[in-house]
C-alpha cells in the first residue's frame, strides 16, 4: 500500500469515528433541550421497566397472527439483499462490467421470490386472517 491509500483509510476511519462519537451526543443534548418536562409521576410512567411491564393485559397465551411473522421474514430477506449489495460494490469497483450480470441474475432470484408471495396472496394485509 502507498501512503496515500494508508493515509485515504486513516482519514475515513477518523470520521467515521467522530461520527459514531458526535451524532450520539448531539441527538443527547436536542433531547435534553428540547424535552417536553419531566415525566408526569404517575404509576405506570413512573414505573422502572427492566425485563417486562408490571402492569401488562391479556393473557401469556394470546397469539399472533400470522402477518407478523410474515413482515419479520421479509424483513430477514430484504436485510440479506442489502448485506449481499455491499460486497458486490467492492468488488465490482475492483472487478469489472462482467458483475453486473451476476447481480442482475442476484436481483432476479429475489424478485421471483416477491412475485411468487405477491401471487399467493401473502403481502395483502386485508385478506390475512388474524
Amino acid at each position: 500500500m502507498t501512503d496515500v491509500q494508508i493515509f485515504d483509510t486513516a482519514f475515513a476511519l477518523t470520521i467515521l469515528v467522530i461520527m459514531a462519537i458526535f451524532i450520539p451526543l448531539i441527538l443527547l443534548a436536542a433531547n435534553w433541550v428540547l424535552h417536553p418536562g419531566k415525566i408526569k409521576q404517575v404509576l405506570i410512567k413512573g414505573s422502572a421497566y427492566e425485563c417486562g411491564l408490571a402492569h401488562v393485559s391479556g393473557t401469556a397465551n394470546e397469539r399472533y397472527p400470522v402477518k407478523y411473522y410474515m413482515v419479520a421474514m421479509l424483513f430477514l430477506v430484504f436485510d440479506l439483499e442489502v448485506a449481499f449489495l455491499y460486497p458486490w460494490t467492492i468488488q465490482f469497483m475492483a472487478g469489472g462490467w462482467s458483475l453486473l450480470f451476476v447481480l442482475l441474475a442476484f436481483l432476479f432470484i429475489l424478485e421471483a421470490g416477491y412475485l411468487y408471495l405477491y401471487k399467493k396472496g401473502v403481502l395483502d394485509w386485508t385478506s390475512v386472517k388474524d
